[in-house]
């Protein structure tokens, strides 16, 4: 095309038309590649999101030293009362499930006994917890007034926990050791005896937050905002129960040796119980453990 006919076909075209068209391409390429953006950055989220929300495959046992939870991890994986010492390291192990329904397959169920020493526990629950799928905290009913404070403190930690809250973890507290509760203390009570601890640290730790960071976060509490007092019912994404029952198991005199901190001569025996009967102590919690994995 030479001068004279483009200067024939300018005479036909608006030259607003041109400046205007000619900033269109820019303005499409910018869009265009926040679109891109915006879409990688909600798949990475709801990716996450997914991860963070969905729970592991395991059993975790939680709870102080002494509670028993190394007794219940033997009861639970072999069937049998085995000689425990203060755990220092994590054990793992599997129980099974028996279905009653033919036409489905026997379940085997990975079950982690998370150490209870103050020194090392918080160290292995971090980095045993994104495995769980449920939580049993063991308590031992015969010091649970002696030991409240460091029971609260392990369980606010756990109930506080922002992955177990998201994924509504099922969490039961086992009430051990009331075949040898001689202060008869009842789930009740100890329930009633847990929420006035936990009622003082939730402030503490509340108080604590709001003179370091300018104010409390309300996110990480625990119970009902704007509420006083603590009370578990008020726990909504967490699934909180209490049983009781017994490690142990019926034949006192004969496995009084399993527990490290009883005496064998403290304990009266119910007569010639086999390890099988001890079975019945523990009830509650089997049939906590199948409405989780068993639906």
């Amino acid at each position: 095309m030479d001068a004279r006919q483009r200067a024939k076909l300018d005479e036909y075209v608006d030259p607003e038309f041109i400046d205007s068209s000619a900033g269109v391409f820019p303005l499409t390429i910018i869009m265009s590649f926040l679109v891109v953006f915006a879409t990688i950055a909600i798949l990475w989220w709801a990716k996450n999101r997914s991860r963070a929300a969905r729970r592991g495959e395991c059993l975790l046992l939680c709870g102080i030293s002494n509670a028993g939870k190394t007794l219940l991890f033997s009861r639970l994986t072999m069937g049998v009362a085995k000689r425990t010492l203060t755990s220092m390291a994590v054990n793992r192990g599997s129980m099974t499930l028996e279905n009653s329904s033919s036409d489905r397959p026997v379940k085997k169920v990975r079950v982690i006994d998370v150490p209870g020493n103050l020194r090392i526990r918080q160290r292995d629950f971090n980095s045993e917890k994104a495995s769980a799928k449920a939580i049993i905290f063991v308590i031992d009913s015969t010091t649970i007034n002696k030991d409240s404070k460091d029971v609260s403190d392990y369980l606010y930690d756990i109930l506080r926990e922002k992955t177990f809250r998201q994924q509504r973890l099922p969490l039961l507290i086992f009430c051990n050791k009331q075949d040898l509760n001689n202060d008869n203390e009842t789930t009740q009570s100890i329930r009633q005896l847990l929420e006035n601890e936990l009622t003082m640290k939730r402030k503490t730790r509340t108080s604590s937050v709001a003179v370091h960071q300018g104010k409390a976060e309300s996110a990480d509490d625990i119970g009902r905002p704007g509420k006083d007092t603590f009370e578990f019912n008020d726990v909504k994404d967490l699934q909180i129960e209490f049983v009781d029952g017994s490690s142990l198991g019926a034949e006192k005199k004969s496995y009084a040796k399993h527990y490290d901190d009883i005496d064998e001569d403290d304990i009266v025996s119910t007569g010639d119980e086999t390890d099988a009967d001890s079975g019945a102590n523990l009830n509650k919690v089997y049939d906590w453990i199948e409405k989780i994995w068993i639906k």
